[in-house]
């Protein structure tokens, strides 16, 4: 897997590569980071990657936070803090974490 997997799941145009590429490696560096050296299934951790660089592509378009998307009410969505909040959820079934 790698940014060109981001790009087409965040809907990215050809300008917005270079930042895809930024946020492909943080989101791996992030994961690798969380992860160190649990034996987590290629497919659950290409899958946290994404999910993690998905939340950092979408961060420059939330001003303070605050994402605006197309819906029917047109309520403002706050982002998450933390990028790897879907991640965390997706890696937790494939390790075993003590909290």
């Amino acid at each position: 897997m790698s940014a060109e997997k981001l790009a087409q799941y965040v809907g990215a145009t050809p300008d917005d590569q270079e930042f895809v590429t930024e946020c492909w490696d943080d989101a791996y560096q992030l994961v690798w980071n969380f992860v160190g050296g649990a034996d987590v299934p290629e497919q659950i951790l290409e899958r946290a990657i994404l999910e993690t660089g998905s939340e950092l592509f979408h961060r420059r378009n939330a001003p303070s936070g605050i994402a605006q998307f197309a819906s029917f009410d047109g309520a403002p969505i706050r982002v998450a803090r933390d990028p790897m909040v879907g991640a965390y959820k997706i890696l937790s079934k494939a390790m075993v974490m003590g909290f």
